[in-house]
């Protein structure tokens, strides 16, 4: 009877050691790629919101500056929160030194009521009018806040306070598209 050899030959044992080796590479860049292709897609999602957000911070800080410039002493009704004083945006509507003053391109305020015609306002005019522009010519601007536009007025000898509801917009540089 022959005699088998338990004992494994040596170039058999190599073998089985480099196909775990093998194995063990590709696991390696098997989960590599998996990890890899889920940071890319997390990236994907932050990138594609990352946009939006931009453009909503754009938008708060451009509302935030029609409340702002509404705030201001040049445009102020006696003290009073969101009153514009339209007598001073009369005066300012001339005025060259305040063009880069606010940061904005344009501002144009226009009475929503009582409604009427659109009708520029200028020193012949006024307050016979309805649209007071500011460093601009266009008609309507990007971000825009409801106030009350004032001015004072005189019945039968006596003067009061006569406001108005009126939509402040800005002209900025930013586009909000």
């Amino acid at each position: 009877m022959v005699k088998k050899n338990n004992k494994t030959s040596p170039m058999l044992g190599r073998r089985k050691g480099q196909l775990k080796i093998q194995q063990m590479a590709f696991m390696l860049i098997a989960v590599t790629i998996f990890f890899s292709l889920i940071l890319l897609f997390y990236v994907s999602m932050k990138t594609a919101n990352l946009r939006e957000d931009v453009l909503d911070s754009r938008r708060e800080k451009a509302v935030g500056l029609v409340t702002k410039i509404a705030a201001t002493p040049e445009f102020t009704f006696e003290g009073v929160s969101r009153a514009v004083d339209a007598d001073k945006l009369m005066v300012l509507r001339n005025s060259k030194k305040y063009e880069n003053f606010w940061g904005v391109k344009g501002i144009v305020i226009r009475k929503l009521y009582p409604p009427s015609e659109n009708v520029e306002c200028t020193t012949g005019n006024y307050p016979n009018c309805n649209v007071i522009k500011l460093f601009t010519n266009k008609n309507v601007a990007d971000v825009a806040s409801y106030v009350s536009l004032c001015r004072k007025d005189t019945i039968s000898g006596s003067s009061y306070n006569r406001c108005e509801l009126a939509l402040l917009m800005i002209e900025i540089d930013e586009v909000l598209e």
